[in-house]
């Protein structure tokens, strides 16, 4: 058995051990089960696809032997996918066009594909498991069943709640409790990543160079499932709409994700052309934290660079104001 065999064992089962202790419920168990995707990531992004599937296969054996299926089969959603999806996408090279004329005897141009492409498959897969909860829902659908167990969950943690004050906390919560759940899922993906790489590129051992972020781009399909989520949504009338409405307005909020990393990576570029980078930026990210419709407005400007590329008109704006030298 080769070394890198073993490493990748060695990634999934203390990936597992990682997710597995997420059961502990203490504030340290929590922890390891958030960056329990970090080995597999080690793996991947400095062995390769085949070693992360290695590992993978290995992490979801571990935590069916040791948590049952159920726990397996959350493995492999929570922490599996993420790590195949990203490896995959970004240990590849994609063509990349130099704008001339092609010559079949000059060698094709490759560069390293975006991290957004996996981003934007981790999104779309994130809509997918929200349509398919939606559809397979018993009674009542899916806020129904959510609602209840919202009510349930807040009924043991705070039982000197009233009722009324209750149902209000769970009708505001279950509103976009899917979407919050997908985007956080794929923020814990981004961060986990992002650490997995970091750790290689200080050890020297990753397969790639860290992406710069002001180039962050996304695929132009990205686009479609978004209109297409938000559209039903806003034919379903309100966001608190039942039915399919509301799996809408969800699918939306996750989709969304792509385009509010889209937008840091827009204002990230044109802040860099300021005096005041860094304390712009930081402002920024205070905004961010303390008010939501800030994330709205940076998902505005994503979905704004897509369309109209915000980053190449301020450059040929720049190259318009240059004059020519003597």
């Amino acid at each position: 058995m080769s070394r890198d065999v073993l490493i990748a064992i060695g990634g999934g089962l203390l990936s597992a051990v990682a997710a597995v202790a997420f059961l502990g419920g203490s504030a340290f168990s929590l922890l390891f089960g958030y960056f329990a995707m970090v080995p597999l990531m080690l793996v991947g992004l400095g062995l390769g696809p085949r070693a992360v599937t290695i590992a993978v296969g290995a992490g979801i054996c571990a935590t069916g032997i040791f948590g049952g299926i159920v726990h397996a089969g959350v493995f492999a959603l929570v922490q599996a996918l993420p790590a195949l999806v990203v490896t995959w996408l970004s240990i590849s090279r994609v063509p990349q066009s130099d704008g001339l004329a092609a010559d079949e005897d000059k060698p094709t141009v490759q560069s390293w594909s975006s991290p957004g492409a996996a981003l934007s498959v981790l999104a779309l897969l994130g809509g997918f498991f929200i349509a398919v909860a939606a559809i397979s829902a018993g009674d009542g659908g899916l806020r129904t069943q959510i609602d209840n167990n919202l009510g349930e969950a807040i009924g043991l943690m705070m039982p000197t709640l009233s009722d009324p004050a209750r149902e209000l906390l769970v009708a505001r919560l279950s509103a976009f409790f899917p979407g919050a759940i997908g985007a956080s899922w794929l923020m814990m993906a981004v961060i986990n990543s992002a650490v997995g790489q970091g750790v290689l590129v200080r050890a020297n051992k990753n397969l790639r160079p860290t992406p710069a972020y002001v180039a962050f781009d996304l695929p132009q399909w990205t686009t479609w499932p978004l209109i297409g989520a938000a559209a039903v949504a806003l034919a379903g009338g309100s966001v608190g709409a039942d039915g399919l409405a509301y799996a809408a307005y969800n699918i939306a909020m996750v989709t969304a994700i792509p385009y509010f990393f889209m937008g840091l990576a827009v204002i990230h570029s044109l802040a860099r052309r300021l005096a005041q980078t860094k304390a712009i930026l930081f402002g920024l990210y205070v905004v961010l934290v303390v008010q939501i419709w800030a994330a709205i407005v940076v998902i505005g400007v994503g979905i704004a660079e897509q369309w109209v590329g915000l980053r190449d008109r301020k450059n040929d704006d720049d190259d318009d104001g240059q004059q020519p030298m003597d």
